[in-house]
């Protein structure tokens, strides 16, 4: 039979209420069990969802028309900076190069005509008026050579490739579409010989090493993280990168944003249930020896004399299992698992008494 309370003087720090309670007497429904000490804490099962930078999407759209003559790269394939992703045959292009061959034949021919005319012009062999003509033929050439070499490059060549046309006068039958950064393929819009318009969109690069995850935490759970606080994703260490300022109405979470420290290889909007860590030295007890008591909760200690009532901090829970920290409890007191409820109702009697 349990016998009275005993009140005595609380000597813990932050006390559950004013005096230590204590249910005195043994009781044969209570089963006790030893606190088993972890650094890993469970914070819970998650849905979180694929979030990357917009400067860490790169949309790859064709920089001419014409028809894919290669295409080097697959759907969710990694790749490198400077990958060759396409290859594009373009006659629109072929007919700028040749354009642009014919004016520098031209701009050739002039000058080397106006080098020949210059000492003639000098001794006053040719007239003034023929040099003027031979120079206003030059500078018209050299005005649209210079067009064309920045319109070779507007319409997809690099510059090194319009400098190979000016030197070897042949034209760059092929346009070579490269990757501008290391990443993932993660969207594919051109498939071997399709004909593309200039400007249509082809493939996203995603640079995914500061692809991070968005999950929605409980309100409770949020306000206890901290910005730059560590975390883990199953085996993977994340950091608390962002928290949302605002909570959701509907669902009464707060939005958190969790950096990992090496990649996940999560793609945009990329949905994945994740299981939360936190790492910090707790108490994990089954789930039955927690009560409610005076709005807060508590575990009861087997003492000499009896159950003393013990508050603690809930950190974190799974199905049978329950995450404490307390500055009343060790891992060699025994705890009440079962036999709680009868324990929780002789403290409220006696209370009521």
């Amino acid at each position: 039979m349990i016998k009275k309370i005993i009140l005595a003087t609380l000597v813990s720090l932050a006390p559950l209420v004013a005096k230590e309670l204590i249910v005195t007497g043994q009781n044969n429904m209570v089963k006790t069990q030893l606190p088993e000490e972890t650094n890993s804490v469970y914070l819970g099962s998650f849905l979180a969802q694929g979030h990357v930078a917009a400067k860490d999407i790169y949309r790859i759209d064709a920089p001419v028309e014409g028809v894919i003559e290669r295409l080097n790269v697959n759907i969710y394939e990694p790749i490198t900076k400077g990958k060759l992703l396409a290859i594009i045959k373009s006659p629109k292009m072929l007919e700028l190069e040749s354009t642009y061959i014919n004016i520098l034949i031209e701009q050739e021919y002039n000058a080397n005509e106006v080098a020949r005319l210059k000492p003639l012009y000098e001794a006053t062999v040719v007239p003034k008026k023929q040099y003027l003509r031979a120079l206003n033929t030059l500078a018209k050439f050299q005005t649209q050579s210079e067009f064309y070499y920045h319109l070779l490059q507007q319409w997809g060549l690099s510059k090194d490739q319009v400098e190979k046309i000016k030197t070897t006068k042949k034209p760059a039958p092929d346009i070579k579409v490269y990757a501008p950064t290391s990443g993932s393929i993660n969207d594919l819009n051109i498939f071997p010989k399709m004909y593309v318009q200039r400007g249509e969109h082809m493939m996203t690069i995603l640079d995914d090493n500061d692809a991070h995850l968005v999950v929605a935490l409980p309100m409770g759970l949020a306000k206890r993280l901290k910005l730059k606080q560590k975390l883990y994703v199953g085996d993977t260490p994340v950091i608390v990168e962002s928290i949302a300022a605002e909570i959701d109405s509907r669902t009464q979470t707060v939005a958190i944003h969790l950096l990992p420290e090496k990649s996940m290889h999560i793609m945009l909007n990329e949905k994945k249930n994740i299981k939360l860590y936190l790492p910090q030295h707790a108490h994990r007890l089954p789930s039955s020896a927690i009560i409610e008591y005076n709005d807060s909760q508590a575990v009861f200690v087997k003492v000499s004399t009896g159950y003393k009532l013990v508050e603690v901090s809930v950190l974190g829970r799974n199905n049978d299992s329950v995450y404490v920290i307390s500055n009343g409890l060790n891992a060699k007191d025994a705890v009440a698992v079962s036999g709680v409820i009868s324990l929780k109702g002789a403290l409220q009697g006696q209370s009521d008494d």
